[in-house]
Protein backbone atom coordinates (compact mmCIF):
# COMPACT_ATOMS: atom_id res chain seq x y z
CA UNK A 1 0.00 0.00 0.00
CA UNK A 2 2.80 2.38 0.97
CA UNK A 3 4.65 1.63 -2.29
CA UNK A 4 1.49 2.25 -4.31
CA UNK A 5 0.97 5.67 -2.69
CA UNK A 6 4.61 6.57 -3.38
CA UNK A 7 4.39 5.42 -7.01
CA UNK A 8 1.20 7.41 -7.61
CA UNK A 9 2.70 10.54 -6.04
CA UNK A 10 5.87 10.27 -8.13
CA UNK A 11 3.80 9.72 -11.27
CA UNK A 12 1.71 12.82 -10.53
CA UNK A 13 4.77 14.96 -9.84
CA UNK A 14 6.36 13.73 -13.07
CA UNK A 15 3.21 14.57 -15.04
CA UNK A 16 3.12 18.08 -13.56
CA UNK A 17 6.78 18.61 -14.47
CA UNK A 18 6.20 17.54 -18.07
CA UNK A 19 3.18 19.83 -18.18
CA UNK A 20 5.56 22.72 -17.50
CA UNK A 21 4.44 23.43 -13.94
CA UNK A 22 6.72 24.94 -11.29
CA UNK A 23 6.96 22.51 -8.35
CA UNK A 24 6.95 24.02 -4.87
CA UNK A 25 7.95 21.76 -1.98
CA UNK A 26 5.58 23.26 0.60
CA UNK A 27 2.60 23.25 -1.79
CA UNK A 28 3.18 19.62 -2.72
CA UNK A 29 3.61 18.60 0.93
CA UNK A 30 0.23 20.18 1.71
CA UNK A 31 -1.40 18.64 -1.36
CA UNK A 32 -0.31 15.09 -0.55
CA UNK A 33 -0.49 15.51 3.25
CA UNK A 34 3.17 14.58 3.79
CA UNK A 35 6.20 16.37 5.22
CA UNK A 36 8.43 18.66 3.17
CA UNK A 37 11.20 16.16 3.92
CA UNK A 38 9.20 13.49 2.07
CA UNK A 39 8.78 15.74 -0.98
CA UNK A 40 12.52 16.46 -0.98
CA UNK A 41 13.15 12.70 -1.06
CA UNK A 42 10.70 12.47 -3.97
CA UNK A 43 12.66 15.13 -5.81
CA UNK A 44 15.87 13.21 -5.14
CA UNK A 45 14.29 10.14 -6.73
CA UNK A 46 13.34 12.26 -9.76
CA UNK A 47 16.69 14.05 -10.02
CA UNK A 48 17.22 12.64 -13.53
CA UNK A 49 14.40 14.84 -14.87
CA UNK A 50 14.14 17.71 -12.37
CA UNK A 51 16.27 20.76 -11.70
CA UNK A 52 16.08 23.56 -9.15
CA UNK A 53 15.21 27.03 -10.44
CA UNK A 54 17.67 29.48 -8.80
CA UNK A 55 15.27 32.43 -9.10
CA UNK A 56 12.34 30.88 -7.20
CA UNK A 57 13.78 27.87 -5.43
CA UNK A 58 11.06 25.74 -7.01
CA UNK A 59 11.75 22.70 -9.15
CA UNK A 60 10.96 22.17 -12.82
CA UNK A 61 11.65 19.83 -15.73
CA UNK A 62 15.38 19.92 -16.48
CA UNK A 63 16.65 21.71 -19.58
CA UNK A 64 18.07 18.50 -21.05
CA UNK A 65 14.69 16.80 -20.86
CA UNK A 66 12.80 19.87 -22.09
CA UNK A 67 14.98 19.96 -25.21
CA UNK A 68 13.71 16.50 -26.14
CA UNK A 69 10.09 17.67 -26.04
CA UNK A 70 10.29 21.13 -27.55
CA UNK A 71 6.78 22.48 -28.03
CA UNK A 72 7.80 24.70 -30.94
CA UNK A 73 9.29 21.71 -32.74
CA UNK A 74 5.93 19.94 -32.45
CA UNK A 75 4.11 23.03 -33.74
CA UNK A 76 6.48 23.26 -36.70
CA UNK A 77 5.96 19.56 -37.45
CA UNK A 78 2.18 19.98 -37.41
CA UNK A 79 2.51 22.90 -39.81
CA UNK A 80 4.84 20.95 -42.11
CA UNK A 81 2.44 18.00 -42.46
CA UNK A 82 -0.49 20.31 -43.17
CA UNK A 83 -2.51 19.78 -40.00
CA UNK A 84 -2.26 23.28 -38.56
CA UNK A 85 -5.58 24.44 -40.01
CA UNK A 86 -7.30 21.26 -38.80
CA UNK A 87 -6.76 22.10 -35.12
CA UNK A 88 -9.60 23.90 -33.31
CA UNK A 89 -7.16 26.16 -31.40
CA UNK A 90 -3.70 27.56 -32.00
CA UNK A 91 -1.38 24.59 -32.36
CA UNK A 92 0.68 25.25 -29.21
CA UNK A 93 -2.43 25.89 -27.09
CA UNK A 94 -4.19 22.79 -28.38
CA UNK A 95 -1.16 20.53 -27.89
CA UNK A 96 -0.57 21.79 -24.37
CA UNK A 97 -4.15 21.21 -23.25
CA UNK A 98 -4.47 17.88 -25.06
CA UNK A 99 -1.21 16.39 -23.75
CA UNK A 100 -2.06 17.53 -20.22
CA UNK A 101 -5.41 15.69 -20.51
CA UNK A 102 -7.45 18.84 -19.83
CA UNK A 103 -9.22 18.52 -23.20
CA UNK A 104 -8.29 15.02 -24.43
CA UNK A 105 -11.72 13.63 -23.52
CA UNK A 106 -13.36 16.23 -25.79
CA UNK A 107 -11.79 15.05 -29.06
CA UNK A 108 -11.72 11.88 -31.11
CA UNK A 109 -9.42 11.47 -34.11
CA UNK A 110 -11.02 9.08 -36.58
CA UNK A 111 -8.46 9.05 -39.38
CA UNK A 112 -6.19 6.00 -39.56
CA UNK A 113 -3.05 5.43 -41.66
CA UNK A 114 -4.04 4.12 -45.06
CA UNK A 115 -0.85 2.19 -45.72
CA UNK A 116 -0.09 -1.28 -44.43
CA UNK A 117 2.56 -1.97 -41.82
CA UNK A 118 5.16 -3.52 -44.14
CA UNK A 119 5.90 -0.10 -45.64
CA UNK A 120 7.79 0.90 -42.47
CA UNK A 121 10.73 -1.28 -43.56
CA UNK A 122 10.89 0.63 -46.85
CA UNK A 123 11.16 3.94 -45.02
CA UNK A 124 14.32 2.77 -43.28
CA UNK A 125 15.95 1.64 -46.54
CA UNK A 126 15.09 4.84 -48.39
CA UNK A 127 16.23 7.01 -45.46
CA UNK A 128 19.65 5.36 -45.73
CA UNK A 129 19.77 5.85 -49.49
CA UNK A 130 18.66 9.50 -49.38
CA UNK A 131 21.04 10.48 -46.57
CA UNK A 132 24.03 8.79 -48.22
CA UNK A 133 23.11 9.84 -51.81
CA UNK A 134 23.07 6.25 -53.03
CA UNK A 135 20.98 4.80 -55.85
CA UNK A 136 18.37 2.15 -55.12
CA UNK A 137 16.95 -0.65 -57.20
CA UNK A 138 13.55 -2.27 -56.75
CA UNK A 139 10.73 -4.02 -58.55
CA UNK A 140 7.82 -1.74 -59.46
CA UNK A 141 4.75 -2.97 -61.34
CA UNK A 142 6.76 -6.06 -62.38
CA UNK A 143 9.52 -3.87 -63.85
CA UNK A 144 13.04 -3.51 -62.45
CA UNK A 145 13.97 0.11 -61.67
CA UNK A 146 17.16 1.84 -60.57
CA UNK A 147 16.62 5.40 -59.36
CA UNK A 148 18.23 8.29 -57.48
CA UNK A 149 15.99 8.92 -54.45
CA UNK A 150 15.36 12.47 -53.20
CA UNK A 151 12.38 12.54 -50.84
CA UNK A 152 9.62 10.38 -49.43
CA UNK A 153 6.37 12.27 -49.92
CA UNK A 154 3.15 11.78 -47.93
CA UNK A 155 0.11 12.75 -50.00
CA UNK A 156 -3.59 12.05 -49.40
CA UNK A 157 -3.02 9.17 -47.00
CA UNK A 158 -0.30 7.39 -48.98
CA UNK A 159 3.50 7.41 -49.16
CA UNK A 160 5.49 7.93 -52.37
CA UNK A 161 9.16 7.99 -53.32
CA UNK A 162 10.18 11.00 -55.41
CA UNK A 163 13.24 10.04 -57.42
CA UNK A 164 15.12 10.75 -60.64
CA UNK A 165 14.67 7.92 -63.13
CA UNK A 166 16.19 8.02 -66.61
CA UNK A 167 16.68 11.76 -66.31
CA UNK A 168 13.06 12.44 -65.27
CA UNK A 169 11.57 13.25 -61.87
CA UNK A 170 9.01 10.55 -61.04
CA UNK A 171 7.00 9.25 -58.09
CA UNK A 172 6.62 5.65 -57.02
CA UNK A 173 3.94 4.41 -54.63
CA UNK A 174 5.65 2.71 -51.69
CA UNK A 175 2.82 0.19 -51.51
CA UNK A 176 3.83 -1.11 -54.95
CA UNK A 177 7.57 -1.27 -54.37
CA UNK A 178 9.15 -4.69 -53.80
CA UNK A 179 12.67 -6.09 -53.24
CA UNK A 180 14.46 -2.83 -52.39
CA UNK A 181 18.24 -2.89 -52.62
CA UNK A 182 20.40 0.11 -51.68
CA UNK A 183 23.28 0.20 -54.17
CA UNK A 184 26.95 1.02 -53.52
CA UNK A 185 26.91 3.61 -56.31
CA UNK A 186 26.44 7.26 -55.34
CA UNK A 187 24.55 9.83 -57.40
CA UNK A 188 25.14 13.57 -57.84
CA UNK A 189 22.60 15.22 -55.57
CA UNK A 190 20.87 18.31 -57.00
CA UNK A 191 19.35 20.55 -54.33
CA UNK A 192 17.08 22.22 -56.90
CA UNK A 193 15.33 18.89 -57.47
CA UNK A 194 14.45 18.60 -53.78
CA UNK A 195 13.22 22.20 -53.77
CA UNK A 196 11.05 21.53 -56.83
CA UNK A 197 9.42 18.59 -55.04
CA UNK A 198 8.69 20.67 -51.95
CA UNK A 199 7.27 23.58 -53.96
CA UNK A 200 4.59 21.46 -55.62
CA UNK A 201 1.41 20.21 -53.94
CA UNK A 202 1.11 17.20 -56.22
CA UNK A 203 2.84 13.91 -56.91
CA UNK A 204 2.35 14.26 -60.66
CA UNK A 205 5.80 15.63 -61.38
CA UNK A 206 6.87 16.36 -64.93
CA UNK A 207 3.36 16.48 -66.40
CA UNK A 208 1.84 19.62 -67.96
CA UNK A 209 -0.83 21.37 -65.93
CA UNK A 210 -4.34 21.84 -67.34
CA UNK A 211 -7.30 23.91 -66.16
CA UNK A 212 -10.74 22.58 -65.27
CA UNK A 213 -14.08 24.36 -64.89
CA UNK A 214 -17.01 22.68 -63.17
CA UNK A 215 -20.59 23.45 -62.24
CA UNK A 216 -21.63 22.31 -58.76
CA UNK A 217 -25.32 22.11 -57.83
CA UNK A 218 -26.71 23.87 -54.77
CA UNK A 219 -27.40 20.48 -53.13
CA UNK A 220 -23.69 19.81 -52.56
CA UNK A 221 -22.24 23.35 -52.80
CA UNK A 222 -21.66 23.38 -49.03
CA UNK A 223 -19.06 20.59 -49.25
CA UNK A 224 -16.99 22.49 -51.83
CA UNK A 225 -17.31 25.74 -49.88
CA UNK A 226 -16.32 24.10 -46.59
CA UNK A 227 -12.95 22.96 -47.94
CA UNK A 228 -11.18 22.53 -51.26
CA UNK A 229 -11.98 19.07 -52.62
CA UNK A 230 -10.10 19.65 -55.88
CA UNK A 231 -6.46 20.62 -56.48
CA UNK A 232 -5.95 24.40 -56.55
CA UNK A 233 -9.70 24.86 -56.22
CA UNK A 234 -11.21 28.33 -56.49
CA UNK A 235 -14.86 29.38 -56.41
CA UNK A 236 -15.29 31.57 -59.48
CA UNK A 237 -18.98 32.34 -59.07
CA UNK A 238 -21.74 31.70 -56.55
CA UNK A 239 -25.03 31.89 -58.41
CA UNK A 240 -28.33 33.21 -56.97
CA UNK A 241 -29.76 29.68 -56.93
CA UNK A 242 -26.89 28.51 -54.69
CA UNK A 243 -24.95 26.60 -57.35
CA UNK A 244 -21.22 27.22 -57.90
CA UNK A 245 -18.81 27.62 -60.77
CA UNK A 246 -15.45 26.22 -59.67
CA UNK A 247 -12.04 26.31 -61.30
CA UNK A 248 -9.27 23.83 -60.66
CA UNK A 249 -5.81 23.04 -61.98
CA UNK A 250 -4.50 19.49 -62.28
CA UNK A 251 -1.74 17.40 -63.77
CA UNK A 252 -3.67 14.21 -64.39
CA UNK A 253 -7.30 13.30 -65.06
CA UNK A 254 -7.21 10.95 -62.07
CA UNK A 255 -6.87 13.95 -59.77
CA UNK A 256 -10.31 15.16 -60.85
CA UNK A 257 -12.28 12.20 -62.20
CA UNK A 258 -12.85 10.25 -58.93
CA UNK A 259 -14.23 13.33 -57.20
CA UNK A 260 -16.58 14.19 -60.06
CA UNK A 261 -17.72 10.57 -60.35
CA UNK A 262 -18.47 10.50 -56.62
CA UNK A 263 -20.75 13.55 -56.82
CA UNK A 264 -22.55 12.72 -60.10
CA UNK A 265 -25.17 13.96 -61.04
CA UNK A 266 -24.53 17.07 -58.94
CA UNK A 267 -21.29 18.01 -60.70
CA UNK A 268 -20.91 18.82 -64.39
CA UNK A 269 -17.70 19.32 -66.36
CA UNK A 270 -17.80 22.57 -68.35
CA UNK A 271 -14.18 22.44 -69.51
CA UNK A 272 -12.27 20.57 -70.90
CA UNK A 273 -14.56 18.35 -72.95
CA UNK A 274 -11.85 15.66 -73.05
CA UNK A 275 -12.14 15.22 -69.28
CA UNK A 276 -15.92 14.91 -69.60
CA UNK A 277 -15.43 12.20 -72.25
CA UNK A 278 -12.89 10.43 -70.03
CA UNK A 279 -15.35 10.29 -67.11
CA UNK A 280 -18.22 9.13 -69.33
CA UNK A 281 -16.00 6.34 -70.65
CA UNK A 282 -15.17 5.28 -67.08
CA UNK A 283 -18.85 5.14 -66.16
CA UNK A 284 -19.86 3.21 -69.30
CA UNK A 285 -17.05 0.73 -68.73
CA UNK A 286 -18.30 0.15 -65.18
CA UNK A 287 -21.90 -0.26 -66.40
CA UNK A 288 -20.84 -2.76 -69.08
CA UNK A 289 -18.81 -4.72 -66.54
CA UNK A 290 -21.67 -4.76 -64.06
CA UNK A 291 -24.15 -5.92 -66.72
CA UNK A 292 -21.77 -8.67 -67.76
CA UNK A 293 -21.46 -9.93 -64.20
CA UNK A 294 -25.26 -9.86 -63.82
CA UNK A 295 -25.75 -11.91 -67.01
CA UNK A 296 -23.35 -14.56 -65.74
CA UNK A 297 -25.34 -15.14 -62.56
CA UNK A 298 -27.11 -18.51 -62.65
CA UNK A 299 -30.50 -18.46 -60.94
Amino acid sequence: MKNTILANRLANITAMAYAGQSLNISDLAEKYQVSTKTIRRDFDRLCAILERCPETGNYRLSASVRSQYNEQDLVRLIDDIGLKKALPLKAAQFLRSFINNSTSDCYHFQEQPLEVDFISSLHSAFETAIKNRRTVSFLYKDTSRTVSPYLMVYSHGSWYLAAMSDGLLKTFSLARIKFVNVQKEHFDYDQSVAEKIKEQDTIWFGQPIFNVTLEVSRDIAFYFERKALLPKQEIVEKRPDGSLIISSSAWNYNQIAPIVQYWIPNVRIIYPSELDSYIRKNIMSWIDQTNGETENVVL
